[in-house]
């Protein structure tokens, strides 16, 4: 498959012989498999062939397709083969879109609305205005780029959880996780996954019982005077679905 994705993605294929479980009442591990939410990411790259490439999380299921309808039909078709389940019983999708918006790779939840409510205005275009927060912003962008990594901005609702960020995070992302801000008019952090090449001196991010329900707002005002970035470790993420099939195509 020709991929459109910057940096490594993990990929799981389901090759033509294997034999799909059987949907006995005791086939626990598929039930427990089918159950658990996947987060989807589908990229437009007008420059690749195919224009959409998708991959989901947990279960490293990749693939691309040359519209988005074809794409959600081929991931859909793609997750039932590998959890050999219908396509009724998959597990809750969450939908993301990532495109080039500018110069920077944007990520948002399908269908999300982002507003900035001091102007009355989509928060993309208080993203994409001029101003101290937003050089700031580009300035670390920049510098990202330039050691080599891959940024990726991700715009979230200051009331999201850390663990919304979490579940969608690969072990090798570099995400900027971006919302609305009434003081500062721009709330981000930088977030490493435990793969990321170099950035070893950042922080690990505090473990403890309550991280995963922080609304990622506190989380991005507590190192707003810090470094703005930290590291996670492999305990941080859901573990990906171990799995010797492969999950992998385009249409």
């Amino acid at each position: 498959m020709t991929s459109a994705l910057n940096g490594k993605r993990r990929r799981h294929t389901v090759s033509a012989a294997q034999t799909p479980e059987p949907r006995g009442r005791g086939n626990e591990s598929r039930q427990h498999r089918s159950a658990t939410t996947e987060h989807v990411v589908y990229r437009y790259d007008p420059r690749c062939a195919p224009a959409i490439t998708y991959h989901s999380i947990p279960h490293g299921c990749t693939g691309g397709s040359n519209t988005l309808a074809e794409a959600r039909n081929s991931y859909r078709r793609d997750m039932a083969e590998l959890l050999s389940v219908h396509r009724q019983e998959l597990p809750l999708t969450v939908e993301h879109l990532e495109a080039m918006v500018v110069d920077m790779w944007v990520r948002a939840k399908m269908l999300a609305v982002h507003r900035d409510p001091s102007n009355d205005q989509m928060f993309l275009q208080t993203l994409l205005s001029q101003g101290p927060a937003q050089q700031a912003l580009h300035a670390r962008l920049a510098r990202k780029t330039n050691e080599g990594y891959k940024p990726l901005v991700v715009i979230v609702e200051p009331h999201d959880t850390v663990g919304d960020v979490l579940d969608q995070t690969a072990a090798d992302d570099t995400l900027f996780i971006i919302h609305f801000d009434a003081e500062d008019v721009l709330g981000w952090i930088v977030i490493h996954g435990p793969e990321t090449d170099g950035g070893f001196e950042t922080p690990c991010i505090a473990s403890h019982a309550g991280l995963r329900t922080m609304p990622i707002g506190v989380l991005t005002q507590t190192y707003a005077a810090r470094s703005r970035e930290v590291r996670l470790t492999l305990n941080h993420l859901r573990d990906v679905i171990s799995s010797s099939a492969v999950c992998t195509n385009s249409t």
